[in-house]
């Protein structure tokens, strides 16, 4: 008896142990989707592999696959979040193969056909492609969506939209691709335009060099201006009137110059020409703001054939507001020594297309306030 309490004594401490051992032994172990990625999934092979489209690339941060250790558990994804939050997802045994299959397809394919590195431009489109960041979309059929870019392969692109999901866009179909700035991903869209004008007062941003415009004002007036540099552009003006043909038309050039990111400063002339007769606006503007989001301060002063600048000047109050992705409102008012005047209304907005309505105002004979300003615009070439 003795000796038999004395063996189990002994032997309790090696078993107290063991079962201290059974019991740090964790519940569930690591698994390898693919030895390309390890143990842990981070944001860059999310986006390189297109894997877990269920999570935005803002908020991803890194995921790994775990198994319990009982026989034919089932296999789960988990995910930490940039919040701190952690997400458990089910996987089933197939998902987790598929995305094994995803992994080592897409490896493949980039091993057979690398991609640019990161900031170096596509040879097809000129904008770095750039996996978890946001892009514009145009396609050649003219549908334009925002998404950010999942996975790029030889024939194809990938993005994750917010309405439609994962989107898959053929390399052959693509027009253009627009990498979007911050801000820009914040609102979930590019700029329609830069902001070179309000209605039709000019601002000191410019055209982009082999950016241009058509454009119809009022029905009878059709002018065109193009971005010969970053920054200078030209502009000319013709009336759609029977008889008049090339003895009444107007030019438009501008010079500017970005001070920094939000500040610009021009100057140009609006130049006219009717029946032999000419004259015209010499202006300095001055543009604090964005593409969408701008005020200007402008000073002008006419002058006439023969004659020199007028001692009277014109000054130029305005700017521009976008309120959604479509529609901005807007206002110029021009300050002149007999009083004032001014057009404000609105300016519906596409990648390609634009309309804008403008309502006439003013003091003295002019008072009240009228539709006077109807304008279609129609952009081509260059589009960032």
């Amino acid at each position: 008896m003795h000796s038999t309490l004395r063996t189990f004594f002994c032997s309790l401490p090696l078993a107290l142990a063991s079962l201290s051992a059974l019991a740090q032994t964790p519940a569930e172990r690591v698994i390898i989707v693919s030895p390309v990625v390890g143990e842990v999934i981070d944001g860059a092979e999310k986006a390189r592999f297109g894997l877990f489209p269920y999570y935005s690339a803002d908020s991803f941060q890194d995921a790994r696959f775990l198994r319990a250790l009982a026989p034919d558990s089932a296999i789960t994804l988990r995910t930490r979040l940039r919040d701190g939050r952690q997400v458990a997802k089910p996987f089933t045994f197939a998902e987790f193969q598929a995305a094994h299959d995803l992994i080592e397809r897409r490896q493949r394919e980039l091993d057979a056909n690398p991609q640019p590195a990161a900031g170096t431009a596509s040879s097809s489109q000129g904008t770095p492609e750039l996996p978890g960041r946001s892009y514009s979309i145009e396609l050649r059929s003219g549908t334009t969506f925002t998404g950010v870019l999942q996975t790029t392969a030889p024939d194809a692109l990938e993005f994750m939209t917010k309405d439609l999901g994962l989107v898959t866009v053929q390399r052959s179909n693509l027009k253009r691709l627009s990498l979007l700035t911050t801000e820009q991903a914040a609102k979930g869209y590019t700029d329609a335009g830069n902001g070179t004008r309000i209605f039709f007062a000019p601002t000191a941003r410019n055209l982009r060099q082999g950016e241009g415009y058509l454009q119809d004002i009022d029905i009878i007036l059709v002018g065109v201006n193009y971005g010969i540099t970053d920054n200078i552009s030209v502009g000319a003006l013709v009336p759609l009137l029977p008889g008049v043909g090339g003895n009444v038309f107007a030019i438009t050039p501008k010079v500017s110059g970005q001070i920094s990111e939000k500040f610009s400063i021009g100057a140009g002339a609006l130049y006219a020409r009717a029946f032999g007769v000419g004259g015209g606006v010499a202006y300095g503007v001055g543009t604090y703001g964005t593409a969408d989001d701008n005020a200007t301060l402008g000073l002008g002063y006419g002058f006439a054939d023969g004659k020199g600048a007028s001692s009277s000047p014109v000054l130029l109050l305005g700017g521009a507001k976008r309120l959604s992705r479509g529609f901005s409102v807007l206002n110029e008012t021009y300050i002149f020594s007999e009083g004032l005047a001014g057009l404000v209304g609105g300016r519906l907005q596409g990648e390609r297309y634009g309309g804008s309505l403008g309502f006439l105002y003013g003091s003295g004979y002019i008072g009240g306030i009228y539709p006077a300003y109807l304008e279609l615009t129609y952009r081509f070439g260059k589009h960032k």
